[in-house]
């Protein structure tokens, strides 16, 4: 086997093809060949310097591939497969708890250790996940996103027939609308992406608003003036987590879903006053993220704005940040 590989590096200079070692393989550990990787907001956010990671760093971790070499017998070469994205010590309180994604020295694929944009890449064997028929590789660089709105809407579930507000129009977003759209809910989306919008309605999700209309007399008039009890904030800016606290009802819920290195500042007292439960969730369950997909029970593939190939990578992250784009996948 080849001892290197090629990686899209991430240096104080820019992005940049580079050939780096081929991960070891630990006891316990499965390494993937890197199929398809999508690009995050997070990503986005690294590489534009708002979210602090280490330098040099290979980012990337909406991971799907192939197993290439196993140290355990029940996943062979050649399976189809993603992987959860952190690596906890499994000795903490949190990892004895049971919530090891909030390991104290947990390492993050692609935020502070090496993630998916290389040709392989190594993890431990329980963090992977097998694909199934039906769930190709672009499908599989969505689970970790999906698993992740699944775990806002189990959070914060909403009644059948009940309005929810999504304040956004990105992947999450679509994500998250349609999440709720199939538990039940009734589900409003405002963003300023008239495109982005407009896919919303292809996918079913026909309560769409623009940021520029009068949208908040809307969602006044579905919530009997009061606004509605659950909203989710999922643009990543400051603009919309004001609009999520103004129009959200006294006694109801905030749940943020923006991760790109955001600094805010709110009123504490309007939060009690209007007794706001605020909530967050960064991860969510893998294999219910995969039986979604699998039941055809939420779209993806219409989410991606485009594919390129690794050596493109700098073209690819230019192309992810611009407004209109909802999701960007790299193949390897």
């Amino acid at each position: 086997m080849k001892l290197k590989m090629q990686s899209l590096v991430l240096t104080a200079d820019g992005l940049q093809i580079a050939d780096t070692p081929i991960p070891p393989m630990m006891p316990g550990d499965v390494r993937i060949e890197v199929r398809s990787v999508g690009i995050c907001g997070t990503d986005i956010a690294i590489w534009k310097g708002d979210y602090e990671a280490p330098l040099p760093i290979v980012l990337g971790h909406e991971i799907a591939g192939a197993v290439h070499e196993s140290s355990v017998p029940d996943l062979v070469p050649g399976t189809t497969v993603t992987t959860e994205i952190d690596i906890s010590c499994g000795r903490c309180w949190y990892c004895r708890s049971g919530t090891r994604h909030h390991c104290a020295e947990k390492e993050v694929l692609g935020i502070n250790r090496d993630g998916g944009l290389s040709e392989y890449i190594s993890v431990p064997a329980d963090l992977i996940h097998t694909l199934p028929e039906g769930v190709d590789v672009l499908s599989g660089t969505f689970v970790e996103p999906l698993a992740s709105a699944i775990k806002t809407v189990s959070d914060s579930p909403a009644n059948e027939g009940e309005p929810v507000l999504i304040i956004g129009s990105g992947k999450i977003a679509l994500l998250l609308a349609q999440v709720y759209d199939a538990s039940g809910a009734d589900v409003f989306i405002v963003g300023r992406n008239r495109w982005q919008l407009g896919l919303a309605r292809q996918l079913g999700l026909s309560s769409t608003m623009d940021i520029n209309t009068d949208w908040r007399s809307k969602v006044l008039d579905a919530t009997h003036g009061v606004g509605p009890r659950i909203v989710v904030e999922a643009t990543g800016n400051t603009d919309g987590i004001d609009m999520a606290f103004d129009v959200v009802r006294n006694g109801g819920i905030v749940n943020l879903k923006s991760m790109h290195g955001l600094d805010y500042q709110f009123d504490p007292t309007a939060i009690v006053n209007k007794e706001i439960t605020i909530l967050g969730a960064s991860r969510g369950p893998y294999a219910e993220a995969i039986e979604m997909l699998q039941k055809g029970r939420i779209e993806v593939k219409r989410l991606i704005s485009k594919e390129f190939r690794l050596e493109e990578g700098a073209k690819a992250f230019e192309h992810a940040d611009q407004p209109s784009v909802t999701k960007v996948v790299i193949n390897i």
